[in-house]
């Protein structure tokens, strides 16, 4: 479908796939890089300091497949998966709350006292495990920026009246990207959020964002000092190997990790 657009004069380029390349960096840390290759209904990400990992996304299947090339073996984590594992994280919690309740009843009143006030804490649920209690809050700036070439807009994202993030977001069409390939990506943000939420999710994709593709985003602490940064450093269009998409044919399907107490 994309070679016929040369018989109606649209322009290759803009029909390609999508590969863009992206830099993050946290201080103290050394740099790290992550290429995101995009074509009609799949997503494929590697990272560098993931080594042999390569995580796919299927829109169709609303799925990603955790590739590990040094393993010759994938993981499947969807919907399902991720229901399964907060079962398994929260059936784990309560029993190693009974566990606790049952050396308690053997120490001492002062030591099962304190004790008490630890098992009143963690007796609610960890924090990188709760939802949101508000939905993320853009608001445009006014200022713009750049990245890899590309002009973007600044927004400040806030939680609350607590501001968490700085985005600066680009047009579909300054990027170059055609219409299926950035709604695949709007897919892979949705899914992704959707299934991270309560896990926590501080990447550069982020469903609940304004209109436009994230080429510069800044992750701030309490006191508004930056914690990390993710910026486009390029961008590529051109048709890429389908086989890029796809689980490599002989590969074995793993279990997701169970999360059982100790």
């Amino acid at each position: 479908m994309r070679a016929a657009a040369l018989c109606f004069g649209v322009s290759v380029a803009a029909l390609a796939d999508t590969k863009l390349e992206i830099q993050h960096t946290e201080p103290g840390k050394p740099a790290e890089s992550q290429t995101v290759m995009i074509t009609t209904g799949k997503v494929r990400m590697d990272q560098s300091q993931a080594g042999d990992t390569v995580l796919l996304f299927h829109q169709s299947a609303n799925t990603f497949y955790a590739i590990q090339n040094d393993q010759k073996s994938y993981m499947v984590f969807n919907p399902e998966t991720a229901g399964a594992m907060m079962s398994q994280v929260s059936e784990a919690q309560q029993q190693m709350m009974a566990q606790l309740e049952e050396r308690m009843a053997q120490m001492p009143e002062a030591q099962r006292e304190q004790m008490k006030g630890m098992m009143s804490k963690m007796g609610q649920p960890m924090p990188q495990m709760q939802e949101k209690k508000e939905p993320t809050r853009y608001e445009a700036r006014g200022d713009s920026g750049s990245a890899a070439g590309i002009d973007c807009r600044w927004h400040d994202a806030f939680e609350g009246a607590k501001k968490i993030r700085e985005v600066c977001l680009a047009s579909r069409g300054a990027m170059g990207m055609d219409s299926s390939d950035a709604a695949t990506m709007k897919a892979m943000q949705s899914s992704m959020q959707s299934m991270l939420k309560n896990f926590g999710n501080s990447g550069m994709w982020q469903d609940d964002m304004p209109d436009g593709m994230p080429v510069r985003v800044r992750h701030l602490d309490d006191n508004g000092n930056v914690t990390s940064e993710q910026v486009v450093s390029n961008v590529s269009h051109g048709a890429l190997d389908p086989s890029l998409f796809e689980v490599p044919a002989g590969y074995e399907k793993r279990e997701m990790p169970s999360f059982e107490p100790r």
